[in-house]
C-alpha cells in the first residue's frame, strides 16, 4: 500500500492516509487499552491538523498508560 503512495495524486494520498487513520481509530474504539496506539493516533491527527481529536487521543493514551 505504501509503495504505491509515491505514484498517487495528493488527493489520493490524502484519502489513503485518512483511511489508515480511521482504521486505527476504529481498532482503538473496539480495543482501547493500547496507549501506544493512542499516541500514534494523536500524532496522525496533529499531522492532519485535527488538534481537538489529537488532544482526545492523547488523553486516552495517558488514561490507558496507568
Amino acid at each position: 500500500e505504501l509503495e504505491s503512495a509515491s505514484q498517487m495524486s495528493p488527493v489520493q494520498r490524502q484519502k489513503m492516509i485518512r483511511s489508515m487513520v480511521e482504521r486505527l481509530a476504529g481498532r482503538l474504539e473496539k480495543d482501547p487499552a493500547d496507549p501506544e496506539g493512542w499516541r500514534r493516533l494523536a500524532h496522525a491527527y496533529r499531522v492532519l491538523g485535527e488538534s481537538e481529536k489529537a488532544t482526545i487521543a492523547e488523553r486516552q493514551a495517558i488514561a490507558f498508560s496507568n
